[in-house]
């Protein structure tokens, strides 16, 4: 089964109402020198976290900024970046590139549905849960709104809003260009030009990136050739901002990207006390940070993605204290993968033949389990016969199948 996620989206033109003290709002504050004659200065940072540019400090809400500065000092280039650096907000990055799951003050988006959070992009709402987790280029600022705030971006926002913002082209031309390596040829490759196509009216950018890695896990059954989590992914921008005068800008872009990868990266831990301290096994209630990750499955996972987005978004000025704004918004994202299956944990293969044949071939060639799963001398059958196989999910054996989305 291929899931395939487009998605259509309109803003209606909506008028905002600008506060009056935002004119005359200052990008810097001084304080009144100190006694030693040193003089401080402090930065005020201006956010858009309720659809408006205003103070950090006028925000009641909790708002954790990242700035330009932070996000290159900080080499942050994917979601996983800056989630790290974030207080109070958590990612799961285990499933596939299509499903980040993520989880702010403790509201959890689910696997395989819409975000719990609005994902704010350029001034533009992106309903598409895979449309998040992608590789981002000319960072300017990004912004976590934590809290409920569907009162701002409708339904999805109730852990909260992240927006992210990246620098605008405009009448000077630059260029930038980034290059990373690591082990496990680990390898990262982006750069953007930008400039006027017409002066003071038109000004373009043009960005493009390439990741590589082998991954930093290897499958212990099948040999160090076959890799958990392998990433290959490029990504090409393009983007037009158009400002015929002082009070109208039109913005558009586009951007398409594929990716080729492993999918399904969980290692399991088992939660079950009373057969831990019946069996006097203790990895049967294992704390999962002591946990050694061990991966066997019989199935060389791979994901696959290709999408396709365009946007529209304008800006107009009616007054000193009114901006009417606009976008359109298409995103076309398919994402499939194919992966070693769970089915095992529950014994549902347990009478097949084939499933029993494989446990008893497994225990045979002396292929081993971390604890507390074992390949026994009976493949299954005898409920608390001492050699009796006790499987996990992504074993070696035939009995968990696989899965396909």
């Amino acid at each position: 089964m291929i899931i395939r996620n487009s998605a259509f989206h309109a803003c209606a033109m909506t008028a905002i109402w600008l506060f009056a003290d935002f004119a005359y709002a200052q990008t810097a504050e001084t304080t009144p020198a100190p006694a030693d004659d040193e003089v401080s200065v402090q930065q005020t940072i201006f956010v858009t976290a309720r659809r408006k540019e205003e103070s950090l400090q006028d925000i009641p809400g909790t708002v954790s900024v990242l700035s330009q500065a932070q996000l290159e000092r900080s080499g942050v280039a994917r979601a996983d970046d800056f989630i790290a650096l974030t207080p109070g907000v958590s990612l799961v990055n285990a499933a596939e590139a299509g499903d980040t799951q993520v989880n702010i003050r403790g509201i959890n988006g689910a696997r395989d549905a819409e975000n719990s959070f609005a994902f704010i992009l350029d001034g533009v709402l992106y309903t598409n849960p895979a449309a998040f987790n992608r590789e981002y280029t000319d960072l300017q600022q990004i912004e976590v709104f934590k809290g409920p705030q569907g009162a701002i971006y409708g339904r999805n926002a109730a852990a909260g809003a992240i927006l992210v913002t990246t620098t605008t082209p405009g009448d000077t031309f630059e260029g930038n260009a980034t290059a990373s390596a690591a082990q496990d040829n680990t390898f990262l490759l982006k750069g953007s030009v930008s400039g006027p196509l017409i002066e003071d009216k038109l000004a373009y950018r043009i960005s493009a990136d390439y990741r590589t890695s082998d991954g930093f896990q290897r499958n212990a059954f099948q040999g160090n050739s076959a890799t958990i989590d392998a990433f290959e992914a490029y990504n090409i921008n393009g983007r037009l901002v158009y400002t015929p005068n002082d009070r109208l800008s039109m913005d558009f872009k586009a951007r398409y990207g594929e990716i080729d990868g492993n999918s399904i990266g969980f290692n399991p831990t088992f939660h079950l006390p009373v057969f831990a301290a019946g069996s006097n096994t203790p990895a049967a209630f294992e704390d999962v940070n002591d946990h050694d990750f061990v991966f066997q499955p019989n199935i060389t996972s791979d994901n696959d993605q290709e999408a396709l987005e365009l946007v529209g978004k304008f800006d107009y000025e009616l007054n000193d204290s009114m901006e009417l704004a606009g976008w359109l918004l298409y995103t076309d994202i398919e994402n499939n993968l194919i992966a070693d299956g769970t089915s095992g944990t529950f014994g549902f293969s347990n009478n097949d033949p084939a499933c029993q044949h494989s446990v008893t071939e497994l225990n045979a060639a002396g292929v081993t389990l971390p604890s507390p799963q074992f390949f026994g001398e009976i493949p299954f059958g005898v409920s608390f016969a001492p050699n009796v196989s006790f499987l996990g999910p992504y074993t070696p054996a035939t009995c968990d199948g696989f899965q396909e989305q």
